[in-house]
């Protein structure tokens, strides 16, 4: 399909989640099927400005999961130049402005979903982003920040900005991730508003809800969160129902968990084989990756409390692997 001037395999996108949608997280969720593009998590521009080796790790590697977007958070306009311009040496497909992000930093640091309360500010970074990136630029935001009442003025925004496509997540900043807050109406709205394509986002959890979601909003793609931390395998799902109408039901068991785990570990060690300029050691970062997932991957299995409980509490490879055996 194509996105703006982006060709891609399928409208299926995996989010950027910060310290969810890691290097090994985005290319184990690729094991289980094709995925249109991923994306690398919001980098801070004034981190980069001022001390760019701490985002190197970040970056490492990710010529070999385009197409990949790489995502921005910030309201400095030099230290998006600068960042820009970082970040001109890597080969990545998408620029992506963030302007959705609800975390009390963000907000008060003015940048991220607050962006939607100074919409002036808003529509600079954007021009400045399609001015000085050589890639597409894109914009994450959410319907509004306390309300949808500005979603015309957005619109009219995106539309002047040059910005090669939109994603939206179907709430408001104030409405964080409440799952009765989704607002379909206004993704609606917007679609039928704007000029470039647009990609939606919020409780897309099996094939079934994508399809609802796609049909009422009318957007070009969708993209995929929360869900694919418990169910990797869900953008497989939804490829196999929109291609052969097939609802796969997703059962989790404790050899599914023991497989999931075995393969997550190959994905680590393929990342960090040759990575440097790692702030700490590939033991501790392979642990960290691998309890985190664990704990995600574990969801509905018998004592799942007490187990996810035990799991955080792994302070090395072996014991996790020991209260993971499931023997």
């Amino acid at each position: 399909m194509k996105l703006g001037t982006l060709f891609l395999e399928n409208k299926l996108i995996l989010a950027p989640m910060l310290q969810v949608s890691t290097a090994p997280f985005r290319r184990f969720c690729r094991k289980f099927g094709n995925i249109g593009l991923v994306c690398v998590p919001m980098l801070y521009t004034k981190r980069i400005e001022t001390h760019s080796r701490s985002v190197l790790r970040y970056l490492q590697k990710i010529e070999e999961e385009r197409p990949v977007s790489v995502q921005l958070i910030g309201s400095d306009l030099d230290a998006l130049k600068s960042s820009i311009d970082f970040l001109e040496s890597y080969q990545f497909d998408v620029l992506d402005i963030n302007a959705g992000c609800p975390s009390r930093r963000a907000i008060k640091a003015k940048e991220g979903g607050y962006l939607l309360k100074n919409l002036g500010e808003l529509e600079t970074l954007l021009k400045t982003s399609v001015k000085y990136s050589s890639r597409p630029v894109s914009l994450k935001m959410r319907t509004g920040f306390n309300n949808t009442n500005n979603i015309e003025t957005i619109a009219d925004i995106v539309n002047r900005s040059g910005i090669d496509f939109l994603t939206i997540h179907g709430r408001t900043v104030k409405d964080r991730y409440y799952d009765s807050t989704l607002d379909l109406n206004t993704i609606k709205k917007i679609k039928s508003l704007v000029k470039i394509p647009v990609v939606g986002n919020g409780n897309i959890y099996d094939g079934l809800t994508a399809e609802k979601f796609l049909e009422f909003t009318n957007v070009d793609a969708l993209m995929i969160g929360r869900a694919s931390m418990r169910n990797p395998e869900i953008f497989q799902q939804i490829n196999q129902y929109f291609s052969k109408g097939i609802e796969p039901k997703h059962e989790n068991s404790f050899s599914k968990v023991r497989k999931n785990l075995k393969l997550y570990e190959e994905c680590v060690d393929e990342y960090l084989d040759n990575t440097i300029d790692m702030p700490f050691s590939h033991e501790k970062f392979k642990l960290m990756e691998l309890r985190r997932n664990a704990i995600w991957f574990t969801k509905n299995i018998q004592d799942a409390i007490s187990l996810r409980t035990q799991i955080s509490k792994t302070k090395n490879l072996e014991e996790l692997r020991d209260l993971t055996a499931f023997d």
